[in-house]
Order: structure tokens, then sequence, then C-alpha cells
């Protein structure tokens, strides 16, 4: 559920190209960064990513990349981000299902080898140094291989244009330039709507593309033999699928933000619009932060003590990472303004992906081991971790998402550190521009290294002030599988008194980085006593669960956290702590 801004550099306050984007994925998913350098391949290499799907063999050359790697249990086929020394950036969104989509049988749609998915992106990246470039590759690819995935919106940018490229299963596409006056907001449809065929310029696809819809009796044009009203997304995906509330409602508050006018019309959102003034980073920024009122009023499923649960917002609940990138003329200078995990209660901090600097606490796997795990992943690598820097942000947004109280003081450091960072960014980069370009490049990704360090440092410090209150899971291991009963303990303390505890309002659970299911679904006490577990003289309150409730959510062989809240003395309150679990 991504959403991607794409702005035109004739409305862009850089006057080139600028790019936003959040990651969504629900889970326990998040992202490690890698700098890949370019280089020279003998002749037989082949590339290898999904089991059974198609091998493309190797270019002779490959330009250095930044790697946004998606880790998660099951692997990841279609959650990378990608930028490359020659100034590219490359993202996507899930396009939801498709005609062709749903179609199990992968053979009548003539895939090859099983198809590709992580390698279209991979290759475009490795290979590509315009962006009109990377559509070429990615269309002999899919004309040679075929796609595997049901629909995805693929976008790729220079610091001059910006392609939008729509897949569905099999072997039609589009790609279709970004006019330069103009921004497109991408949500979790297929993006591309009109589609001049004859447009060479604009538009890439393959030839059979409207003879394929009309041959399924998904498109019909008007007048016979006439075109021009050809709608790609109509034609290759459902009403239905445009209309979920979960991508319709993220387009029409997008676009309100972008325009200043509400679009109601959930089948026909526009593909490509003005905006009412020209956007800069911090206004894709913004966009990109949004969460709107309807998360709130129709949220529903007994989930109040949640803040924005809802999939309805632009910032969810389940954003691992969001990023604008500002183009520059120079590919060491472009800047991608990174946030970790939530937006709501995070920073975006500017990364030169270029510079070949990976802060600490953002890589725990050399990339060979990346690219080792990235479709057989060993669970331990999803053991919760505060040296792994998504932990100290994505902690903070737990216990926000569950005690939205704490959320005022949070944003003031936000602000302050923000403000203070813009102008540490623009001195920085005047200062490297004074070097040659190697210095410049060495300079700024040590850069990047120290505020990443010291927004680490500040808010893993703010971590440790709003855990106020403490909880101990009476277990080492709790499995996944067998029915169990286990203890939790909240302390007690001289400022919280747990005998004040409403029962009806506490339950256990996994945190978003777990599984949306155990949120929507959490454990409520099937007992309680108070005593004082601590000998500290304060009575503790010590609850009873059924594991199976909460375990059936973790993944066997991972520590993951665990959040429990509720209302004492008329006061919300949210606890954490680690549990393994295991098969």
């Amino acid at each position: 559920m991504c959403t991607t801004v794409i702005v035109g550099k004739a409305v862009s306050k850089t006057g080139r190209v600028i790019v936003g984007h959040n990651e969504d994925s629900g889970g326990r998913v998040f992202h490690q960064q890698f700098y890949v350098p370019g280089g020279k391949h003998a002749a037989g290499e082949v590339l290898v990513a999904e089991p059974d799907r198609a091998q493309v063999p190797e270019a002779p050359e490959t330009l250095a990349t930044y790697w946004s790697n998606m880790i998660q249990i099951d692997g990841s086929s279609f959650d990378q981000g990608y930028a490359n020394e020659a100034g590219l950036v490359i993202c996507s969104n899930g396009g939801g299902s498709s005609f062709d989509g749903d179609d199990p049988d992968e053979a009548s749609l003539g895939l090859k080898e099983g198809g590709v998915g992580f390698l279209l992106r991979r290759i475009m990246a490795e290979r590509a140094h315009t962006a009109r470039e990377a559509m070429e590759i990615a269309a002999k690819l899919l004309d040679e291989y075929g796609y595997f995935g049901s629909a995805r919106n693929y976008t790729v940018a220079d610091k001059n244009e910006a392609w939008c490229l729509n897949v569905v299963k099999g072997h039609h596409y589009v790609a279709k330039r970004i006019p330069d006056d103009k921004v497109m907001l991408i949500s979790n449809m297929l993006a591309i709507r009109h589609v001049d065929i004859n447009d060479h310029e604009n538009v890439i696809a393959p030839a059979d593309l409207i003879e394929y819809a009309i041959k399924k009796g998904r498109y019909t044009p008007k007048v016979p033999g006439d075109y021009s009203d050809f709608d790609f997304a109509m034609a290759y995906q459902s009403d239905e699928n445009r209309h979920a509330p979960t991508k319709s409602r993220r387009m029409r508050l997008g676009w309100w933000a972008i325009t200043g006018d509400y679009y109601k019309d959930e089948l026909h959102y526009p593909e490509l619009l003005a905006p009412a003034n020209p956007m800069g980073w911090e206004e894709v920024r913004d966009v990109l932060r949004l969460t709107c009122y309807e998360s709130y009023a129709t949220r529903g499923d007994g989930r109040e003590d949640a803040f924005h649960v809802s999939a309805r917002d632009i910032s969810r609940s389940q954003t691992r990472e969001s990023w604008v990138m500002d183009l520059a003329e120079d590919p060491i200078y472009n800047t991608m303004w990174r946030c970790t995990s939530y937006q709501d209660t995070g920073i975006y901090l500017p990364w030169f992906p270029m510079s070949g600097v990976i802060p600490e606490g953002y890589q725990w796997m050399t990339i060979d081991e990346a690219r080792k795990n990235h479709f057989h992943l060993e669970p331990h690598y999803l053991d919760y971790d505060l040296d792994k820097s998504y932990f100290i942000y994505a902690t903070i947004g737990e216990l926000t998402n569950f005690n939205r109280g704490l959320l005022p003081g949070i944003l003031r450091t936000q602000k302050k550190f923000e403000s203070k960072l813009n102008a540490d960014y623009a001195e920085a980069v005047a200062h490297a521009k004074t070097l040659d370009r190697e210095a410049a490049r060495q300079y700024l990704g040590e850069f990047t290294a120290r505020e990443c360090a010291q927004a680490d440092e500040t808010w893993e410090k703010m971590l440790k002030q709003i855990s106020l209150h403490t909880m101990s899971v009476e277990a080492d291991e709790l499995s996944v599988s067998k029915d169990a009963q286990v203890e939790v303990v909240l302390y007690g303390s001289a400022d919280f008194d747990v005998t004040g505890l409403d029962m009806e309002t506490v339950y256990w659970s996994l945190g978003f980085t777990g599984k949306k299911e155990s949120v929507n679904a959490p454990a409520h006490p099937i007992a309680h006593r108070f005593e004082d577990v601590d000998n500290d003289g304060i009575m503790d309150c010590v609850l009873t669960f059924n594991a199976h409730d909460v375990a059936q959510f973790g993944i066997p062989g991972a520590e993951i956290d665990t959040y429990l809240r509720g209302i004492c003395n008329c006061i919300r309150f949210v606890a954490m702590d680690t549990v393994k679990f295991v098969a």
C-alpha cells in the first residue's frame, strides 16, 4: 500500500524532477541500506532472484547503485528502492489486481522461465543511464520473459524527466513520460489512463496492447479503428480494485493537498494534474506525512487506542520507510531525504546515496549475505535490536500509536531537529562544492553518517523518556502453535498505581511491525492479580493471557517486541517487552 508523488521539473522549485515515496508493507518488514559498487562481469554470469523464476544473463558492466533492501521472512520481490551513479531513482507501488493477474495459468500468458519480478528494477538500476533508457531496458525484459506479478506501478526518474511504468502479469505494460508541467500521484491502482500508442517520444508499449484488450472483451472503441478513448487502467483492471477505500481515499487526500481541489469520483481520479503552487522536497514530504480525518472517524474494530491504524492514510502505521529524492545536476549531490519507519514521529534525514557511505546501524549484513537471505531469510535477522536504527524509530512510533498523548512532545523535538538540520545541510552542500569531486563525495557521506548518528542518539534518548511504564513477559519463549498460558507483569511505581487498571481496556499484542492481525485482534487478560512482584513496596499487576492469542502471529526464531496498553486511573498507558517465538 505505497504512495508516490512525482513532480515534473517545470512545476518543481528546483527546476528538476522530484520524487517522493512511502514504502508500506505489513508484518515484520524493514529495510537496510547498501552501497553496491559497479563492476565488470564475465561472460556466462547470470542474475538469480526468486526460486523457479527467470535467470537473466549479467551485463558486461554495471553501474554503482544504492539499494534499500526490504527484508521479510518470505522474501520481497517488489519492494526495493534503488538509485544509481548516473542519477536515477527507482521505486514502485503495488497495482492491486489485474484481469490477467487473476489468471493462475502462467503458461497461457507466455511467461518464459517463470518470468521476472525482482530483477526488473535491479537490472534497470544497474544498467540505465537515463529514465528513458531504463524504460527501454524494462520493455525488452518484459517482451522476452514476461512479468509474474499481478500489477505494479514503477517510477523511474532522472533530473530531467520521470517515467511511470505500469505492468500486469504476462507481457503487457505501458511506460509513459510524466509531462514537465504536471504532478502524478500514485497509490495502489494502475496509474496510467490515457495512452496514445503512436506517441513514441512519450509512450513505450507492446504492439498488441490495444488489440489484446479488444480481443479479451475489456475495451471497445466508441468509433471502430479510433483508439483515442483507450484507457489502459480501465482495460486491464476492474472497477472494484480502484474503488477500494484503502486506495481511493489516499488519492483524494493527496490530490487535495497538491491542488486544493477535492475529487470525489473514486473510479476516475485524475492521472496528472498541475499543482496549486510549485513544489519542493518539503511540500512533497508534507504530502507523504498526511493523515486524514476519515481514518479516525471510521476506524471501527474497537481499536480506538491506536491513533493511525487505517490504511486510508498516506502516512500509515505500516510505512516502513519514506523518502523524497531531490535530484541535482551532479548525481553525487542527489539528496534522499529519508525517514525510517513512521513519518509522524520520525525525522527526514539527508542521505547522499552515491557517497558510498552507509551510516552505522543501517546495514547489518554484507551484500552477499543480503542477497543470499533475500528469499531465504534466517529469522534472527528480524530480532528486536536497538543497534539496528530502524527499531529506535519504529518503537517510538509503536508507543505513540497506542498512546497518542505522547505525540505533542515528540513533534516539538522533531520540529527543532529539522530546523537545525536544514541549516546544517545547506552549509554542508556549500562546503562540499569547494572541494574536488571525490573529496566532496566522501565529505557528503560523512555528513550523512554524523546526522544519522545525532538523530539516532536524540530519538533513543526520547525513547527512554517516553517509556514510562515497565512490563515483563514471564516466559523466555512462546510457541507459535501450542496452547498455553503466560503471565505478563505490569509494574507499578510511585507515579503509576496499577490497582486503578480498567481491565476492559487492557490489551496485549504485537505492534504494527509484527502482524496487523495481532493489533486488530489483540489478547485480553483472562485473569489478573495484584502483588509486589519486585519487592519494592509498590503493588504490581500480574495479568494472565492465553499465549496463543499473541504467539500465533509471531515468527518462529525471532525475538519480537510486544505491547501492553490500556487505561489506568483514567489515563492511557503503553508498555513494551520482547519475547522469543519458537516453532
